[in-house]
């Protein structure tokens, strides 16, 4: 039946959700004490030393209050301010830069004589200087501003700022009136223009008046207008007329040149000489067939009548002609006629250019000299009111609060410095503890091992010490009663111990194993395997003359029993040897599987101690013959990409991995209550967990409690699962 069967594997963490478990970080932070201790207390202790050390910066503030509206000396336009929200608003919020503007700050140098001033000594740009000492702020939602100055210089920050108040508003109030005074100089030379621009106008409007010398009656448009009407109504009757005479001139030629009968044609049918040709051609005709009916068509009187009626059509079309001849003469009258037309038009059009164009420029200069006669009156009047305003003109800045020396430094604040090396520490140390948890692959805790490699963590054995002898002792039982349950009473006893690398205590675990398994009344054999680095002679030191695993495979001959040497009751050991130079040679032999097979038979449990299983093969091949597995893993010290990558490699060996041995681990650590030994160890050592009376009188155990509670639940719903 597979391990599995038997001691089901718990689920790696990619499905199970994971828990926060606060009784598990409690302890961790206090088992991690001094380093938070020590790390705050140095944050803190450099944050007081920096208060005291640095130089102290002083702040005075005056407050101005800026008004938008004071004035308005040009119409409903503001010299200084604004007439929309809009407006306001760019203007408040571009007086931070106009109060730091080079202008303000170079005033302020000159008037303070700052260029000797201690802070300002040995640079090239005062203003500049000054200006990074000060900031304006804007009180929300109204007109006033802050204008402060931080510098370490207690008695001139006052006198500094109230002296970029008096400048901003001395300059504002300059600046209006360079405003009216630029405005009526401009005005004025406006008017000036304007004046000779007057003059010349009204000397050309007398002179054009002078050399026209022509007179136009009031209503001189609606007579020209009503004389092209008329021509254009007779040269429109003309061109009808004229398309008339060409349509019927255009029948008459298609007729007489097809050889057809001109009678067709309407205007030839109705004249008289036509007509009258046209009845003797019926006579003659009606005759032609009278004769016809009693003559012979070659009869001398039937064709004297047939050259008759011919005479007749010849006469007719010669009349058509004529006809046609007539219509063309009246074409050319018309064509004549309309010629005459279009002349009277165009005269009676250029009669009306020229009447207008002299019209329009005598009304043109008009309306100029009224235009510029207005326009010099609005300038006079906009000029009394600039100097009228230029009498009443006020400042729209006030100095409202004084700046005052200040009595004690903005800065440092030494409090706030002191918070903050305190926080910044615990930030530090409590940030630096979560991430080597969160970054940190060495095998810690129970999760490590069964969510991190799916494997059980069958017991967690403590570092060597005289307090941890007990629960060493309870460790080993509880690791006896897992193989017991994991081999099936006893039908898989072959037990391998290895590790993921060196150093690890595998064969301490052997040992201590096989002591605990013969404690119980069973018959044990500890092989060791190791023939890379064995340590077993050296924990029992046995007689020179012993012999071990590699004598008993050199003689063929050899009787097992003379190379198993008992240690205790139930207890036998069979030694390395000497090393061999190949040892996966002489594992892969056919008498060492036998020998596998041999005590198997003979002992109830074989407990074989190997080396590294991940960088020798050792481990592997002799994982091939035994029947359970056991991971050694090292407390704080194995990684568990080793672990994964050795489990990988016994699994594809098809080994049936028990679980993973935690050795070494330390008593004290908070990943050690993880496991069941928090209420164990006081029933087991005789003694209670320490109390860290110095920190609140906290008792650990109730973390160690809680902490286990928390973790039996952690399994009971994994088993549901």
């Amino acid at each position: 039946m597979p391990i599995g069967d038997v001691l089901p594997r718990p689920q790696p963490e990619a499905t199970i959700a994971q828990e926060f478990d606060i009784a598990k970080w409690v302890f961790l932070l206090i088992e991690h004490r001094w380093w938070i201790i020590g790390v705050t207390v140095l944050t803190t202790f450099l944050a007081l030393i920096y208060s005291f050390l640095v130089t102290p910066i002083y702040q005075a503030t005056t407050t101005v209050y800026v008004q938008t509206y004071s004035r308005a000396p040009i119409g409903n336009q503001n010299m200084v301010g604004a007439g929309s929200w809009t407006e306001e608003l760019k203007f408040y919020n571009s007086q931070e830069a106009v109060i730091k503007s080079r202008a303000v700050m170079e005033e302020v140098v000159e008037r303070l004589n700052l260029q000797n001033h201690k802070a300002f000594k040995g640079t090239k740009d005062p203003a500049g200087v000054l200006v990074g000492y000060v900031k304006v702020d804007q009180i929300k939602e109204s007109a006033l501003f802050n204008i402060s100055v931080r510098a370490p210089y207690k008695d001139d920050v006052a006198l500094w700022a109230n002296t970029i108040a008096e400048v901003y508003r001395d300059q504002n109030l300059k600046n209006a009136m360079e405003y009216v005074n630029r405005a009526n100089a401009i005005i004025l030379e406006k008017i000036n223009e304007m004046q000779v621009q007057y003059a010349k106008l009204q000397q050309t409007y007398s002179g054009q008046i002078a050399a026209s010398q022509s007179y136009f009656p009031e209503n001189q448009k609606q007579i020209i207008d009503e004389k092209i009407r008329t021509l254009e109504s007779r040269i429109n009757d003309v061109r009808l007329r004229e398309n008339e005479a060409r349509a019927v001139i255009s029948q008459i030629q298609n007729v007489l040149a097809r050889g057809g009968d001109p009678l067709t044609v309407s205007e030839v049918a109705t004249n008289s000489a036509i007509q009258s040709l046209d009845a003797q051609l019926v006579i003659a005709e009606k005759e032609l067939n009278q004769l016809l009916a009693k003559l012979k068509p070659k009869h001398p009187d039937v064709l004297k009548k047939q050259a008759e009626i011919e005479s007749l059509h010849q006469k007719i079309r010669a009349q058509a002609q004529i006809i046609l001849d007539s219509y063309k003469n009246q074409l050319n009258g018309y064509i004549q006629e309309e010629m005459g037309l279009n002349e009277d038009i165009k005269r009676a059009k250029s009669e009306g250019v020229s009447f207008v164009e002299s019209s329009s420029r005598s009304t043109s200069l008009e309306k100029n000299l009224e235009s510029i006669k207005n326009y010099m009156d609005l300038l006079y009047s906009k000029m009394q009111e600039l100097n009228i305003s230029a009498g009443l003109l006020s400042n729209n800045i006030r100095i409202l609060n004084p700046a005052t020396t200040p009595y004690a430094p903005i800065l440092p604040n030494r409090k706030f410095n002191i918070l903050f090396g305190f926080f910044l520490g615990l930030f530090i140390s409590l940030g630096g503890i979560a991430t080597i948890q969160v970054f940190d692959t060495r095998i810690k805790s129970t999760e490590d091992v069964e969510q991190g490699l799916g494997l059980n963590l069958l017991t967690m054995v403590p570092a060597i010490g005289s307090e941890s002898q007990r629960a060493s002792v309870e460790a080993y039982q509880t690791l006896r009663t897992a193989l017991i349950y994991a081999s099936q009473n006893k039908q898989q006893n072959v037990i391998l111990i290895t590790s993921a690398g060196p150093k690890e205590g595998k064969s301490t675990i052997a040992i201590n194993l096989g002591s605990v398994l013969a404690a119980g009344g069973d018959r044990v054999l500890v092989m060791d395997c190791d023939l890379r680095r064995p340590t077993m002679h050296r924990k029992f030191k046995p007689e020179a003359a012993v012999k071990g695993l590699t004598h008993y495979m050199a003689d063929k001959e050899a009787k097992l029993e003379d190379f198993i040497v008992p240690v205790g009751v139930n207890l036998w050991i069979m030694y390395s040897g000497p090393i061999p130079p190949n040892p996966p040679e002489l594992f892969s032999m056919k008498r060492f599987k036998e020998l596998i097979a041999k005590v198997k038979h003979d002992f109830d449990w074989v407990v074989i101690d190997s080396p590294p299983a991940l960088s020798l093969t050792d481990a592997q091949i002799l994982a091939t013959y035994s029947d359970l597995v056991l991971l050694v893993a090292k407390h704080k010290s194995t990684h568990r990409p080793m672990l994964q990558r050795t489990i990988v490699t016994l699994e594809r060996l098809k080994a049936q991995l028990a679980g993973v041995v935690m050795n070494y681990v330390d008593t004290t650590s908070s990943y050690y209550y993880d496991y069941y030994y928090s209420n164990s160890y006081y029933y087991t050592t005789g003694t209670s967990p320490k109390k860290l009376n110095w920190l609140f009188g906290i008792d650990l155990s109730r973390f160690q409690n809680l902490s286990l509670k928390i973790k039996k639940r952690k399994h009971r719903d994994r088993e549901l699962y």
